[in-house]
This record gives C-alpha cells, structure tokens and sequence, in this order.
C-alpha cells in the first residue's frame, strides 16, 4: 500500500548491600536522593533515534491489491524486461547504508507480519547484525482496511474518493487527469486531489466508514482510520523509546507499514505530502519524553 508527547519513564538504580560480618548480611539500602537524582539527569540526556522504515515490496504490492493486515511475502519474479526482481536486496542496502551513516543498531523491532519481519531481518544482515532479534509489535501494522482487504487498489481509492464527493472516470488511465472543475480524472489523479483538498486524514476516515459496510455475504468487518492506527503504533514506539532510554540504546531500527507511519507522522504535528516508497527511512529522536521528526520517506539509503 501505495501530538503525542508523553511523560518519560525515570529508571532508578537499586543499591544491594551485601556486607558480611561474622555469618550476618548487612539489609539491603535504599539509594540516596542524589543518587536518584545523578540517574535521572542521565535520562534526561538520553536521545534515542528510531529509524522507522517500510517494508520492502511485496507480492501483493506488484499486484495492486489492497495490503493492510493481509499479508504477502517480500516478492521475488522477473521484471518486463527480463532482470531478476528480488526485494530481498533492497533492504540489504539500506542495512549497509544506515550502518555505514548512523551506527550500529542497539535493537530491532518490526510489525508481526511477515512482510515486517523478513525487511527488518534483511536490514539487520546488511548491516551486519544478523544476530540481534527483531522484536515483534502487533501495534506497528497497517491500518486495517476492513472489506477491502485483497481487494484492487483501484476499487478501494475510486470508492473512497466518489464517496467523499469526486467523480472518477472509471475508463480513463489512472493518471489521467481531471478536468477544470477538478473532477472525472483517472483515479489516482482524484486521489491526489482528494488527499490535497482535504487531507490524509479525512480520507481514511472516509474509508472506515465505507470499509466497515457489509460484505456482499453480509459480513461486517472492522477497519480503522489514521487515528485509531497512530494511537496503536505510538503506544508502541513510546514503550520501544522508554525501553531504549533506560537500555541506553541510541540507535532503534522499526519496521511498519506505509499508512501507518504517515498516520504516525502526522500525529506528531508533520505533514507528510507524498506517499512513503518501500524500505523509505524516516527518522525520528526521542528525548525527555518529546518527540521530533527529523527526516521523512529518506530514500537515500537504498542507493
């Protein structure tokens, strides 16, 4: 598939006397207020980078279909011309590349979904730490899209757009472009326009709604928007940040999901103005329980 600022958690070092005199353990002591103190400006002074990066393509990606809590394998075919298309490489690359650039990785983390976990584990050998387990989040997937999972990337979008007021030429090339009323243009022209006039945000929330109709069985299923998406994959970054911060670890590699991360983007007050390509990085600080965005959709490393 083509402004939360929470409260850091302060870690505190316990200090275990173990004095022995004729046979007796000395009770363990409490540390001391400065001693206390002395670990939470350490804290304070942490800064921890996520590098959160898409997953590689997908068959389901060269398929045009709808990718959101389906999953597919990272593809492996032949390209028109006849050269090898393997996604496997790419996320090598970008391994080698955030290596050599940024530093070593002091953890991992991925979605559940094997598309995630295969690109984290390919970045990871590119980077040369194959051994590092990729901790596994269901809180960093896509969104789910509800009935239209599987289904053509061209259903879900002219749907979704027709719905919030546009009309699209269903004949028409999907980059055709729209007329001077900005109407009956292909359907990924409409998409744009739809997305530039009223935002990501409002889109998704029309393809909740539109998602969570019944089936033609009559079955309902759920879906979520940018908001219910951001909520879940912030919890998750905030507790891999917390975690990094009490760890010390400055460096965090995280695999998601496009939707998703431009969802979680947009929470944090950034907008995010063309779509995230796959094994794209976007990196994140995390300091003193505050959140920046400092890059988005970097495809520098994949070169």
């Amino acid at each position: 598939m083509k402004r939360i600022i929470p409260r850091i958690a302060l870690a505190t070092a316990v200090v275990l006397g173990a004095t022995a005199l004729g046979g007796w353990t000395a009770p363990s002591q409490a540390p001391s207020s400065s001693d206390v103190a002395t670990h939470r400006d350490t804290d304070r002074d942490t800064t921890v980078t996520i590098y959160l990066t898409r997953h590689g393509q997908t068959l389901l990606n060269t398929l045009e279909r709808v990718q959101g809590w389906t999953d597919s394998p990272l593809v492996v075919g032949t390209n028109a011309d006849g050269s090898v298309l393997d996604a496997r490489i790419l996320p090598k690359t970008v391994g080698t590349n955030l290596r050599a650039r940024e530093g070593a990785f002091a953890s991992a983390y991925s979605a559940d979904m094997k598309r995630h976990n295969e690109t984290a584990s390919y970045i990871l050998q590119g980077a040369g730490q194959s051994k590092l387990t990729v901790g596994q989040d269901s809180r960093l997937r896509e969104l789910n899209f509800g009935k239209y999972e599987g289904a053509e990337n061209k259903e879900m979008w002219t749907e979704i757009v027709e719905h919030m007021g546009y009309t699209v030429d269903h004949d028409a090339a999907a980059q055709a472009p729209a007329d001077a009323n900005r109407q009956n243009g292909g359907w990924q022209t409409m998409q744009g326009i739809a997305i530039a006039d009223q935002g990501l945000v409002a889109m998704m929330a029309a393809m909740k709604e539109i998602a969570q109709e019944p089936t033609d069985t009559g079955i309902v299923l759920p879906a979520e928007d940018c908001t219910d998406a951001s909520t879940r994959a912030m919890a998750a970054l905030n507790d891999i940040a917390k975690k990094a911060v009490k760890q010390k670890e400055a460096r965090v590699l995280v695999v998601s999901s496009g939707l998703t991360i431009t969802c979680v983007i947009d929470s944090l007050g950034t907008t995010v103005t063309s779509g995230i390509s796959n094994v794209a990085v976007s990196k994140l600080t995390y300091k003193n329980g505050a959140w920046t965005v400092v890059s988005v959709g970097d495809t520098s490393y994949r070169q």
